[in-house]
C-alpha cells in the first residue's frame, strides 16, 4: 500500500430501499451505500441514477420500463433499513426479493418489461 493511502473500508452503511410504483403499487427493493449520515439523500441520489438509466440511457429493465410508462413522479421512496457492510446489505436485499417477490425485481424470473 502506497504511503498515505487509506485502506478501503468494507464496513460501511448501507441503505436499503424500496420503490412503489403509486399507480400500480408495484415494488421495487434496492440498495447503496450511504454517504455519512445523509441516509435520504443517498436512496435521493440512487433514485435520480435510475431515473437517469430509464429516461437518459434507456436501459431496458421492468423498472425502468415502469419508470418510461408512468413517470417518475409516480413512484414513492422509502427507507426500508440501515445496514452495517456490503455483504449484510446485499443479504437484507435478497431476503426481502425472495419474501415478497416485487414485480419490478423479477427480472428474468418469467416476468416480462411492460
Amino acid at each position: 500500500m502506497a504511503a498515505g493511502k487509506r485502506k478501503a473500508r468494507n464496513d460501511r452503511n448501507h441503505v436499503v430501499y424500496k420503490l412503489i410504483c403509486t399507480s400500480t403499487g408495484e415494488e421495487y427493493f434496492g440498495i447503496t451505500f450511504a454517504r455519512g449520515r445523509a441516509f435520504k439523500k443517498s436512496m435521493m441520489t440512487r433514485w435520480a441514477a435510475h431515473v437517469r438509466n430509464a429516461i437518459v440511457y434507456d436501459k431496458q429493465t421492468l423498472l425502468y420500463s415502469r419508470i418510461r410508462s408512468d413517470g417518475p413522479e409516480s413512484f414513492r421512496q422509502e427507507i426500508v433499513a440501515i445496514i452495517r457492510g456490503k455483504q449484510a446489505a446485499h443479504d437484507m436485499e435478497r431476503s426481502l426479493i425472495k419474501t415478497f417477490k416485487p414485480a419490478l425485481n423479477m427480472e428474468g424470473m418469467g416476468y416480462r418489461k411492460a
